[in-house]
């Protein structure tokens, strides 16, 4: 065999000879196909052209063998038929065609609205070699690939399903078939676009709703410009669409969609809506708030947030607003909402933090509890004022500090060292900022003297700590127990002296109490002075017991005595006489018999009210008998 010979077999493998009848021949003619190209599941039979036909193979020469001269391929694929045959010469003769098998492929198609009940199908591939519309009404057309297709009008509003089958001319079976519910229009209507949602700096959401089966492209202008000009085809029944690179810090955009009757290019517009550009600046006690948008007209409302919160509403066109309800040192998220004829637009959510720069009130009132071992201050909150915390100055009497402390609270604890202590207290807000130092507050230090006289001598430093000053000190006298007394009120002064007259406890408890002049002020207190007296015992030193009334009797006399017992001896310790009662006295005899003048020895022991035991011994001078 030639090589020409060759050539001639290879160039029959590899094109489709077809005849006249429709069939398609093998390499060496001795069978045809009724099918040579087509989509799963694809049924080929085959037409033996020579007799004496022994078996078929329908994928090669590796496939099983088959007396069935048609066969049903249901994968896509190439596959060769082999057709075998005993020839003339009783030797075997075999022949071949290749058959390719593809997928049932949807033809990509797209429905164009009309007004006056008008469809444009639009084939966008060319896959198959022909497609068959079928309108949905009875009317059906094939055209080949790519070829233009008229439009189609209906009769009626009746919605129709429109469905498009791809066909291969290679083969008879129908393989990949689109269906599209459709309604027909007699007027398109414009698109709607319902929001513009900012996502980022340089980019935002688009949601809208176009009509079922337009055309529809988004048209674009820049800075209020009212010249629109085509941003991007929209996809047919999309309804949202994420736009990018659109610098909105920068420049306002607008929009509209304009939706095109498909047939005479005809548009309508929908609602335009345009993106908002937000900014927020911090200043002292306030955030500024600024936005650029375009307002089609004085209806469209404008809503601001913060926090996610409706803050304000306006409900004319505005592009400023001071924040004045702000927190220092607290981050608030800002929003602006404008609402357009049919469809809001929603500006990037921007955050500021607070800060102040104004100084807290001064601290007014500063009030002290003295005790035993330590001194309790406390101090006014100033009205309308939330410190975050206080400065607690030591200070001296000039006013300089030489030591301060921190405290959460409006109350502070030192130890007590029996002197009077001075504090000036700065509050501190929450932005850091801090208070003067208005005042001192003093603590009041309270002693006592017991006098040669027997009177007690009570003294205090002066007060001070309240704006409106105090009305005047109380000095309150109290028993052990606790008991009230009396309370005197020494006015302004800073002393007093307790008579030991009116003095019928031996021991007293004496605290001194500032009195504010402004009501809702705590009271300033000292500490309390324990002041404990000796029992008071009156001794004559001499007495005349010689019956003329006066000066007869040796008797004592005192305050502050609970027990009492007396002896009275002569030079050689005799006792002479002796008692346990404080009201009898000694009239200068013993055993009944008056003694002669001169001294003698006493011996006295007393237990006070206190339980405290006291002796007194000493001589006593008889002047006459």
């Amino acid at each position: 065999m030639t090589a020409k010979w060759y050539l001639l077999i290879l160039l029959n493998s590899l094109f489709i000879i077809k005849e006249a009848n429709g069939q398609y021949l093998s390499v060496r003619g001795f069978f045809e196909l009724d099918q040579q190209l087509g989509c799963n599941d694809l049924t080929v039979n085959i037409n033996s052209l020579v007799p004496d036909v022994i078996t078929f193979q329908y994928d090669g020469i590796d496939s099983p063998t088959n007396d069935n001269p048609f066969f049903t391929y249901t994968e896509p694929g190439s596959y060769w038929i082999n057709q075998y045959n005993q020839g003339p010469g009783g030797d075997e003769r075999k022949d071949s065609v290749l058959v390719t098998v593809v997928l049932p492929e949807l033809p990509q198609v797209e429905l164009q609205s009309c007004n006056n009940l008008e469809l444009v199908v639009k084939i966008n591939d060319n896959y198959y070699d022909e497609y068959e519309i079928d309108y949905g009404d009875g009317a059906i057309i094939t055209i080949p690939k790519n070829s233009p297709i008229a439009p189609y009008t209906y009769t009626s509003n009746a919605q129709r399903n429109v469905v498009v089958t791809g066909l291969f001319t290679t083969a008879t079976n129908r393989c990949g078939v689109t269906s599209i519910l459709f309604d027909p229009l007699a007027t398109v209507l414009p698109a709607q676009i319902d929001s513009l949602i900012a996502l980022s700096s340089n980019s935002v959401k688009l949601n809208y709703n176009l009509p079922s089966n337009s055309v529809n492209k988004l048209e674009i202008s820049l800075n209020n410009n009212s010249n629109f000009v085509l941003f991007k085809n929209l996809t047919q029944n999309t309804s949202a669409d994420t736009l990018t690179s659109l610098p909105i810090s920068r420049t306002t955009y607008c929009f509209r969609i304009a939706t095109y009757d498909a047939c005479s290019n005809f548009k309508s517009y929908s609602n335009e809506i345009c993106s908002i550009s937000l900014n927020a600046n911090a200043q002292n006690n306030v955030i500024t708030l600024d936005w650029d948008s375009f307002y089609w007209n004085l209806s469209e409302t404008t809503n601001l947030y913060r926090d996610e919160g409706l803050l304000l509403s306006f409900n004319s066109p505005t592009t400023t607003h001071p924040d004045s309800t702000v927190i220092c040192k607290t981050t608030y998220c800002y929003g602006v909402e404008v609402n357009y004829a049919g469809g809001i637009s929603r500006s990037l959510s921007v955050c500021e933090t607070a800060f102040s720069n104004d100084n807290p009130p001064s601290i007014d009132n500063i009030s002290s509890l003295t005790n035993s071992d330590s001194i309790l201050w406390n101090w006014q909150i100033p009205p309308n004022s939330a410190p975050s915390f206080y400065w607690v100055n030591h200070v001296l009497p000039d006013g300089s500090v030489i030591s301060k402390e921190k405290v959460s609270t409006n109350t502070y604890a030192e130890e007590y060292n029996e002197q009077p202590k001075l504090i000036a207290v700065q509050t501190i807000d929450i932005c850091s900022n801090e208070s003067g130092l208005k005042l001192t507050g003093t603590s009041i230090t309270l002693s006592a003297t017991i006098l040669q006289n027997k009177d007690t001598e009570l003294k205090w430093n002066n007060f001070t700590g309240w704006l409106d000053g105090f009305q005047d000190y109380y000095l309150t006298i109290k028993n052990l127990e606790g008991v009230l007394l009396d309370s005197v009120s020494t006015g302004g002064d800073t002393f007093y002296t307790f008579p030991i007259a009116e003095q019928n406890e031996q021991t007293l408890l004496f605290t001194v109490w500032a009195i504010p002049v402004t009501d809702g002020i705590e009271f300033t207190r000292s500490n309390v002075v324990e002041v404990e007296r000796e029992p008071v015992i009156s001794l004559p030193n001499s007495f005349t017991p010689n019956g003329d009334g006066l000066n007869d009797i040796f008797i004592i006399g005192g305050k502050f005595i609970k027990s009492y017992e007396m002896q009275v001896f002569n030079r050689w310790g005799e006792v002479l006489f002796q008692t346990t009662n404080l009201e009898n006295g000694w009239d200068g005899t013993s055993k009944e018999e008056k003694l002669s003048v001169g001294n003698y020895t006493y011996w006295i022991r007393i237990k006070d009210l206190n339980n405290n035991e006291h002796i007194r011994t000493g001589s006593i001078l008889i002047l006459s008998n």
